[in-house]
């Protein structure tokens, strides 16, 4: 038997009243060959009774009683996929287009230094009534023009996540080559992903709305409750320790050029240095977490007779301003006492 071209992969927990569009909308996509994994998380409603409901050879349903967190749950689908490329949709969400497959292979097919292809996004309501982006705090943020490598690790560091998850066509090799997503994540797993995968591969994002992307006040990780807010900032200081982990010195200059002192970037020594300072530039969304792990390095780097010197003679960085340094940036209260 021949492996299909996609595996399209769900994890559901609780979407009853959505499961069965989203659903629909794959087992419509035309011209492409594919396999669909479900895996439920242990849902409580009747997300499972509806999902059963469906009899297409296409579907392989896997119930779980336990909920386990859905990066798990992805991860195992995805260890199961057979297809070259690997679609995700939400239980909630449901793909605009029944094209939206086909559109994607075409894309891979003719761009085969391109990792992962991905598309803009339609908000709608729980009713599935379309939201005005410019009502959200976050507006238009799915639209985003395409990028290099390193310019995409710039708008990554600079401003964070702004691609839109289940519009998402990836090749398997992918996932076999860096690995899957953290659970220990909850807000930003699919965020990890990208920068990982933006060292390693091109990214295309289309200019077509591919997906209907339910907004669920209240009902989300994304939601902005305080624990959330919290939880967000402490996600992005793990993520930010290994942002810079082989990022190369092209893609260093490509998309920094202009923060970094040395621009040529002569040796492996003031790569290093050149990363590290990066997180003591200015960023008022992310500038506790990454002085926190500047801090952490610049610690590091002024202990090691390899780069003290450098440190000292080409970027002015000694213990002195070390020790100036560490009495602007503030610990959060938490981690003081």
């Amino acid at each position: 038997m021949n492996s299909p071209t996609v595996s399209v992969v769900m994890a559901t927990y609780n979407h009853a009243s959505f499961v069965k569009q989203a659903i629909e909308s794959v087992l419509e996509q035309k011209a492409v060959d594919f396999e669909f994994l479900i895996a439920d998380d242990g849902s409580t409603d009747r997300t499972r009774d509806v999902i059963a409901s469906f009899s297409d050879a296409r579907i392989l349903f896997l119930s779980n009683t336990k909920n386990r967190g859905a990066c798990v749950v992805t991860n195992e689908l995805i260890k199961r996929a057979s297809g070259e490329f690997v679609a995700l949709i939400n239980s909630d969400d449901y793909w605009s287009t029944p094209d939206k497959l086909a559109y994607q292979v075409q894309i891979m097919r003719e761009n085969p230094k391109v990792g992962a292809c991905f598309g803009r996004a339609r908000l709608v309501d729980k009713n599935g009534r379309e939201i005005d982006k410019k009502l959200l705090p976050s507006k238009a943020i799915f639209d985003q023009q395409n990028r290099s490598q390193g310019q995409w690790l710039r708008r990554f560091f600079d401003l964070g996540n702004c691609i839109c998850h289940p519009t998402m066509l990836i090749r398997k090799s992918c996932y076999e080559e860096l690995g899957m997503y953290n659970n220990r994540l909850r807000q930003l797993p699919d965020f990890d992903m990208w920068i990982r995968l933006v060292k390693r591969y091109q990214i295309f994002i289309s200019d077509r709305e591919l997906i209907n992307f339910r907004i669920l006040p209240g009902e989300s990780a994304s939601s902005p409750t305080l624990e959330n807010s919290i939880r967000l900032i402490n996600e992005q200081l793990l993520i930010a320790e290994n942002f810079f982990e082989n990022v190369t010195r092209d893609q260093l200059i490509e998309g920094f050029s202009d923060l970094l002192v040395i621009k040529d970037i002569p040796s492996d020594e003031h790569l290093y240095i050149e990363k590290m300072r990066l997180f003591f530039i200015e960023n008022r969304r992310r500038e506790k977490p990454y002085k926190m792990i500047g801090l952490l390095s610049m610690y590091k780097i002024l202990n090691d007779s390899k780069y003290h010197d450098l440190m000292v003679k080409s970027y002015g960085m000694d213990d002195r301003w070390f020790q100036q340094q560490m009495g602007k940036i503030d610990l959060p209260l938490s981690l003081a006492s």
